[in-house]
């Protein structure tokens, strides 16, 4: 799938970062020298700066864009793509994914969630909840070392002592 087209010196520290291998038949080439783009291909050329960036992007591409999270409500079944969700919340020991207007009951326990939206930008703010980090409008401190998350739908999710150092790693504050 995948062509890296770099500097000897720097092929393994990329190819571990990027995680590609060469590929006989690829269709994207990756390369930081411009001079090295094929016609006949998709090129992606980018900075050593930039390997975060690059990594996120062959992930969409290998992966796929979305994931689809099974939701029950009162109309019925529907397949709702994650980048939709707002959050995942426990009530009354049940599962809900909320949207922005709606919300729908999931079959799966929190912690499957987890391991399954783990690429996908969610993360663990406490017992009860998992959160899309793009879906935070506002961050704001609580007392005990807590922190309030205003949602762009705009409801309100505690992150939770016990999260609140993993939660201030993954968003780098």
């Amino acid at each position: 799938m995948f062509k890296l087209k770099v500097p000897k010196k720097q092929r393994d520290k990329f190819r571990t970062q990027l995680r590609v291998g060469d590929s006989v038949e690829y269709e994207y080439v990756l390369t930081t020298d411009k001079d090295l783009i094929e016609d006949d291909k998709i090129n992606i050329v980018f900075e050593e700066k930039d390997l975060e960036k690059v990594s996120r992007l062959l992930d969409l591409i290998t992966k796929g864009e979305d994931l689809y999270i099974t939701g029950y409500n009162e109309i019925g079944q529907k397949n709702i793509e994650s980048r939709y969700i707002q959050y995942f919340t426990i009530e009354d020991d049940e599962v809900y994914a909320i949207l922005s207007k709606v919300r729908f009951m999931v079959k799966l326990k929190l912690y499957e969630l987890e391991e399954l939206l783990d690429d996908k930008y969610f993360i663990r703010v406490s017992k009860y909840a998992l959160v899309n980090i793009n879906k935070i409008d506002y961050i704001k401190p609580a007392l005990n070392s807590k922190l309030i998350l205003l949602m762009k739908n705009g409801d309100e999710v505690e992150v939770n002592r016990h999260y609140y150092k993993a939660f201030k790693e993954v968003l780098n504050i």
